[in-house]
């Protein structure tokens, strides 16, 4: 078996797609075991709480589960967020969430045939161009599930179905116009059957495979994570996998070809590395994070930055493993993930010399037995920063979406 694939929904609700190198069902969004608390680190910790400049921005709703896994912004008067709502035996519907610049509202999606479905990616390029993407809750199968914004409302849109007897999943989703959205997934078949990775690029009218040029020292080319600064500029992670090692790669189209460069690991590693996330925070500017591609090791972590001419390590990550990452408004790096010890999600930005970790406002901690951040998102033309996931409230088995923000007002 392919060591990319599916991590089953874990206890908060983590998408798929938040562990590439987990296998089928392994539980890879878990939050780790909580240390006992001394009185003294739970008075320091409840002021490092009070401190931290992430404000909530929707109140902790335990009356219906929802659940964010994305969020992506246009500007200071654009923003989506997307997940599911559960309510009920029938399963979860889709979840989207639209901010005017003065308030979070709930916008229905596009029908899904009156089948359970989540939506697990958002990506926007305008106020007027946004896309959607999320499976069936059924693990019948059936197509990703597919939706675009056109302005008015959330549309449909046809995508190829998997090989009988496989299941198709969402790696990741990025829109920089209108003929220049790109989409990974993946078909896994639960039988043994052959893995199958794709990329994807919208023309205006279709969802077009794209081939990716054979990786350098060759091995299966695995796409998974997708960045960039506009069409012309699109980086993409993946995996050359060689059984069940991997080499991880960072892929560059530049409107007119592709180029490819093998991401530089920490140390060598029995089974390789997996580059779970990318951030471009320029043309020349591209910030890579990823983990081990074992279980076994899920700690062991790297980051690295494409500068245009050379690589350049950066330090550990302070997280186990990166379930997000995105560009702040202000041209930084984030990501989020769980600090070692605790039930809470973090967010940690690159400084330029080091990573700088902040909690999550007391709303959220506080009022939940543990958190996880699923998406993070800069909002263009400010200094401001998104961040979506999910809480596990006390009514349990209720999950409480969250949406948070940084330098946003």
């Amino acid at each position: 078996m392919c060591a990319v694939a599916l991590g089953t929904l874990a206890t908060l609700g983590t998408p798929a797609n938040a562990t590439p190198s987990a296998a089928p069902g392994a539980s890879s969004g878990t939050a780790p075991g909580t240390a006992p608390a001394t009185a003294t680190s739970v008075s320091s910790d409840r002021a490092a709480r009070a401190d931290t400049p992430w404000k909530l921005r929707t109140p902790l709703s335990e009356t219906t589960s929802r659940e964010f896994w994305d969020v992506a912004a246009t500007g200071a008067k654009d923003a989506w967020a997307v997940g599911r709502r559960t309510d009920g035996a029938d399963g979860p519907t889709p979840l989207i969430r639209h901010w005017n610049g003065s308030a979070w509202t709930d916008v229905p999606a596009a029908s899904t045939d009156g089948k359970a479905a989540q939506l697990e990616k958002v990506a926007a390029a305008a106020p007027g161009d946004a896309w959607a993407a999320g499976t069936l809750a059924d693990n019948t199968s059936a197509p990703v599930v597919l939706q675009h914004w056109d302005g008015v409302k959330w549309t449909k849109v046809g995508h190829a179905a998997p090989a009988e007897g496989s299941l198709s999943f969402v790696g990741d989703l990025a829109a920089f116009g209108a003929k220049a959205a790109w989409l990974t997934s993946f078909d896994w078949d639960p039988n043994g059957g052959p893995q199958v990775s794709r990329l994807e690029r919208w023309t205006g009218s279709a969802w077009r495979t794209v081939s990716l040029p054979a990786a350098p020292g060759g091995g299966e080319v695995q796409p998974w994570d997708i960045t960039g600064t506009g069409p012309d500029d699109v980086w993409v992670t993946a995996s050359a996998m060689t059984g069940e090692v991997s080499v991880p790669l960072l892929y560059h189209w530049n409107g007119g070809g592709w180029t490819v460069r093998e991401v530089p690991a920490p140390g060598a590693h029995p089974t390789g590395w997996v580059a779970n996330h990318a951030v471009a925070t320029g043309r020349n500017s591209v910030y890579v994070v990823g983990k081990t591609n074992d279980p076994q090791s899920s700690t062991a972590t790297m980051a690295a930055r494409w500068t245009g001419s050379r690589w350049q390590s950066l330090p550990a990550l302070p997280v186990g493993e990166a379930n997000a990452a995105g560009a702040g408004g202000a041209g930084r790096p984030w990501i989020a993930g769980w600090a070692p010890g605790s039930p809470h999600a973090v967010l940690a930005r690159w400084t330029g010399t080091a990573w700088a970790t902040e909690e999550l406002p007391a709303d959220v901690t506080e009022h939940s037995e543990m958190s996880t951040v699923l998406g993070v998102a800069g909002v263009p033309g400010t200094r401001g920063v998104l961040a979506a996931g999910t809480a596990g409230c006390a009514s349990d088995p209720v999950q409480c979406g969250v949406l948070v923000s940084r330098d946003l007002g």
